[in-house]
């Protein structure tokens, strides 16, 4: 018996390095995989988006209720197409692309959340502070959720000259 319970200790202090060392991986390749649709995101860069979001997708802002989304609604889209459809307008009606200025980053369960600010570039420039959660699972963009402080937004000054 003091055998078997020996041979468990030693079992289990060989394989908690490995268990731990492939858990990190997976949270480096998460935050990786958020981070570059987040940049494809903010550029608004329909052909890479289209690559990285999973067919079913949700992207949801339900801070956007108090907006003009597309069609007069708030920015729920539902599918992959609808995603791409969703930005296609923002694109064709003011917002051209977004910068994020992230602070924090961190992972839990497969959710990256990105905490910071972001201007959107257009014909008016705004500046707002941002919660964004990317939902990743199998590589891919599964959920997009943003809580934005629209009431807050300021004024960002024009790039142009």
């Amino acid at each position: 018996m003091l055998r078997a319970v020996l041979m468990f200790w030693i079992a289990l202090a060989v394989a908690a390095p490995a268990a731990a060392q492939n858990s990190q991986r997976a949270h480096e390749a998460t935050i990786a995989a958020a981070t570059a649709y987040l940049h494809a995101y903010q550029a608004f860069d329909l052909e890479r988006l289209e690559t990285l979001y999973a067919e079913e997708a949700i992207f949801d802002d339900p801070t956007s209720l108090l907006l003009t989304g597309v069609n007069g609604a708030p920015f729920v889209f539902r599918g992959r197409d609808p995603i791409l459809n969703g930005i296609r307008f923002w694109m064709q009606q003011s917002v051209t692309s977004l910068h994020y200025d992230v602070e924090q980053v961190y992972e839990s369960s497969g959710r990256v959340v990105f905490i910071g600010a972001a201007t959107t570039n257009g014909p008016s420039r705004w500046r707002f502070r941002i919660v964004t959660i990317v939902t990743i699972e199998n590589g891919l963009v599964v959920e997009h959720r943003d809580y934005t402080d629209y009431w807050g937004a300021t004024q960002a000054p024009s790039t142009s000259p």
